[in-house]
């Protein structure tokens, strides 16, 4: 056999292992990445904002003329309930609502049980006990004070002050507010 240049085939092979694993490490993060924005594609907003309720985020939910800054107390369908402090908000998060997480939770978090499991339902229940609220409809730019009569298939009829009757349909509403 002829004679070789002096090449120390053990440190070759250690680097083809290294590069080869490199490479391999790298793939795979890509794969990851990918199924995750295949996942976080595949959500809906009440996907989303049930996580933010179960890690205990702060978020607001946001419509003009109003936003509203709390922790999430219960989310399903397209309900998404938050306390305000002086006011139980209610999102309808199939309508004109942006909800947006202001700080990330250090600990806590809850898991939304009971309630209602929609908006229109949570409508429902507040037509039953005929207690005084705000409707937000960002269309009006004003907040509608009242109290609901009827919820209707696509609308609710609301009496105002001096009984003024509202008709007002229900993907226009963006958040009722309820008083402590």
């Amino acid at each position: 056999m002829p004679d070789r240049p002096n090449v120390d085939l053990d440190e070759l092979a250690a680097e083809l292992r290294l590069s080869v694993g490199r490479e391999i490490r790298w793939e795979a993060e890509d794969i990851e990445a990918d199924a995750l924005k295949l996942t976080l594609r595949r959500r809906t907003l009440s996907d989303a904002v049930v996580e933010l309720l179960h890690r205990g985020d702060l978020v607001s939910f946001i419509t003009p003329p109003l936003t509203v800054t709390g922790l999430l107390s219960h989310c399903r369908g397209d309900l998404a309930v938050m306390n305000a402090g002086t006011a139980i908000v209610s999102a309808n998060l199939a309508g004109p609502v942006v909800v947006r997480r202001e700080q990330s939770a250090r600990s806590g978090g809850s898991s939304s049980t009971g309630g209602s499991g929609s908006f229109k339902a949570r409508l429902s229940e507040l037509e039953l006990t005929g207690e005084s609220i705000g409707l937000i409809v960002p269309s009006t730019a004003d907040v509608i004070l009242g109290h609901i009569n009827v919820v209707g298939v696509d609308h609710i009829v609301m009496t105002g002050p001096g009984d003024i009757d509202w008709y007002i349909p229900l993907p226009t509403i963006a958040l009722v507010v309820q008083a402590l």
